[in-house]
């Protein structure tokens, strides 16, 4: 029983050293891969197309030469 106690305590103790230094890598590229400029530029592209389809108000366009029999406009959805 003790030496179980003994073996995975000393598990623990190597394992966290090891897991603290994976750790800290793992933190520093996801750091630099969050902050580098083409990341940046990535999310933003994202959160524009993803604006552009939430768009409560979408932009529409008059249909040429289509009337309602009601005298009103036809509209359809401008993609620019």
């Amino acid at each position: 029983m003790i030496q179980l106690i003994v073996g995975a305590a000393a598990g623990y103790v190597l394992g966290t050293k090891a897991g603290r230094r994976r750790f800290e890598q793992i933190k520093k590229g996801y750091e630099f891969a969050v902050n580098s400029p083409a990341s940046q530029a990535a999310m933003t592209a994202t959160r524009r197309a993803l604006a552009n389809k939430l768009d409560p108000e979408p932009r529409m366009k008059e249909v040429k030469n289509l009337r309602r029999e009601d005298g009103s406009n036809v509209l359809e959805p401008d993609h620019d």
